[in-house]
């Protein structure tokens, strides 16, 4: 696989992560918060697993040995999102931005983007430890076909909330 291969494939999945958590984020702010919220992502998070495991062909020891890794790796991209939510919301959206504050914003941007990379390249690492370079290629794959079930599965619930008068 080309360089600009594996730089195109690493963008399209941290876009489709950002996409999603950006969706959910907005959707989240749609209504109140409750405990449903959070029985929902537990079972979002219970489908992921099992998707993945799934298509990954994941043995009992090999699931034991990479779920760890693999949750440590999504807690550090998510705190890697945090933390550009909370620079990004300390300047105005991009058409009211000064020069600088879009330059700031770039450097931001940028600067998540090489932290996300190296954070995909250091954790894909640890995960050849215990699982083959197949099934790596194969996760990479299935994630961004989970993003793609749950993006489906959003947007007919909202058709059929919209149908229904409910927002």
């Amino acid at each position: 696989m080309g360089k600009y291969t594996v730089v195109r494939s690493v963008t399209l999945v941290l876009m489709l992560l950002f996409a999603s958590a950006a969706f959910a984020q907005a959707q989240r702010g749609a209504r109140q918060p409750d405990r449903h919220d959070d029985e929902r992502m537990k079972a979002i998070e219970s489908r992921r697993t099992a998707y993945l495991t799934s298509q990954m062909s994941l043995s009992s020891s090999e699931a034991a040995s990479f779920w760890p890794i693999y949750n440590e790796y999504n807690e550090e991209v998510e705190n890697l999102s945090e933390e550009f939510r909370q620079k990004r919301e300390e300047l105005p959206e991009p058409e009211n931005m000064s020069e600088e504050q879009a330059e700031l914003f770039l450097k931001y941007e940028l600067e998540r983007f090489e932290q996300s990379a190296a954070l995909r390249r250091e954790y894909t690492q640890k995960m050849l430890e215990v699982v083959s370079a197949r099934q790596i290629a194969i996760l990479f794959d299935a994630e961004r076909e989970f993003n793609r079930i749950l993006f489906r599965e959003a947007q007919r619930r909202h058709r059929q909330d919209s149908r229904s008068g409910e927002r």
